[in-house]
């Protein structure tokens, strides 16, 4: 009887569990306009801060390289390696942006239409009137085009809303990262100061860790992907594809994202090739099939040493969760913030290991 009554009291509370998750879910279903007005806001807050700290583990580097050499104060520091940095990018865009531009008027006001032309010609000349069956496929086609394009132009407000905020993160990242950089030592002081002193020692440790792991594989990644983007353009250059410079790019933004991003990348060329018969398909398969070998054999443990060495459905679960959460951007630093995630989890079970063997105090 006794065991039978702890099953039975094990049932209850597991049932009694159940029950609450249910009622919390009931709960939060009646106010999901109320959630969304919250994520929306925390998004809007954590985007410009989010990209300002994962852009402070390139340049933090520098200053302290900078102050190294005696170079005060850091004040001058951060505005000389603005100056440097921006003047970069901006001769950079100067050179490229111009020829990107060419090619995006070529593939979007002369090939596209000329695509459309001619696959309308090439479904005229099927006579899809004589088989009621495939004209209806096709008119369905024509209706759901339309129908996106009108949805298209009715969601426009939304987008240029969104459009806005993306624009207005760009430009507060930069002013937030300024004064990360600039008083880096008084942010960490203030954190130290907050975090109660049995933890201190873990704090100063746990952050050495996550400053070096994330800072590597941040900057081991934006080399990669200007690398992939470079060997890409100079692939597509080899073969004669038009657009060559504007899809190199597209394979090396692309790159940030893991193991699904060489199969995005591939997807607009192969596709651009199939429908103009401009290069052949597989050629453009096969190079990708190259860049990706390139990057995952030689770029990824030269440059990246597998600094986070985490499993690839745990990589894509948190790609699809931020980026549910925060869009393009969460998809971007998916990787990142779970790599912070995995330090911190790593660094709390050695501590804890470390306890049950030397009756260590936390």
């Amino acid at each position: 009887m006794h065991l039978s009554d702890q099953k039975l009291n094990k049932i209850i509370k597991i049932l009694v569990i159940i029950t609450l998750f249910l009622i919390c879910l009931y709960i939060f279903s009646q106010f999901t306009g109320f959630i969304t007005s919250v994520m929306a806001a925390l998004k809007a807050v954590l985007t410009p801060f989010l990209i300002a700290f994962f852009v402070n583990f390139l340049i933090y580097p520098l200053v302290i390289y900078a102050e190294d050499k005696g170079i005060r104060p850091r004040w001058l520091i951060v505005t000389l390696l603005y100056v440097f940095i921006f003047g970069l990018i901006a001769i950079i865009m100067w050179q490229i942006t111009p020829l990107v531009i060419e090619q995006m008027k070529d593939l979007f006001l002369e090939k596209v239409p000329e695509i459309y032309q001619d696959l309308s010609g090439r479904f005229e000349d099927l006579h899809l009137e004589d088989n009621p069956t495939l004209l209806n496929i096709y008119e369905q086609i024509q209706e759901g085009i339309q129908n996106y394009l009108t949805n298209a132009a009715v969601n426009a407000g939304t987008s240029v809303s969104s459009l806005f905020s993306f624009i207005l993160a760009l430009i507060l990242s930069p002013i937030i990262l300024f004064y990360m950089l600039k008083d880096h030592n008084q942010i960490g002081e203030g954190f130290y100061r907050v975090v109660p002193d049995k933890y201190k020692e873990h704090y100063v440790e746990l952050s050495k860790r996550i400053n070096e792991t994330l800072g590597l594989y941040i900057r081991g990644q934006i080399i990669i992907m200007i690398g992939i983007a470079v060997i890409s353009t100079v692939g597509y250059t080899l073969i004669d594809l038009d657009n060559a410079i504007l899809f190199g790019i597209i394979v090396g933004l692309t790159n940030i994202i893991p193991y699904i991003g060489a199969t995005i990348a591939a997807i607009v060329p192969v596709t651009y090739s199939l429908l103009t018969g401009d290069v052949p398909w597989y050629y453009i398969l096969l190079l990708n099939i190259g860049f990706q070998f390139v990057e995952g054999n030689i770029l990824q443990p030269v440059i990246m040493s597998k600094q986070l060495d985490i499993h690839p459905l745990i990589i894509l679960a948190a790609i699809l969760g931020f980026g549910s959460l925060f869009g393009v951007l969460g998809v971007i630093f998916a990787v990142p913030i779970t790599g912070l995630i995995k330090v911190c989890i790593l660094y709390y079970r050695e501590v804890k290991e470390k306890i049950e063997v030397e009756g260590y105090e936390v």
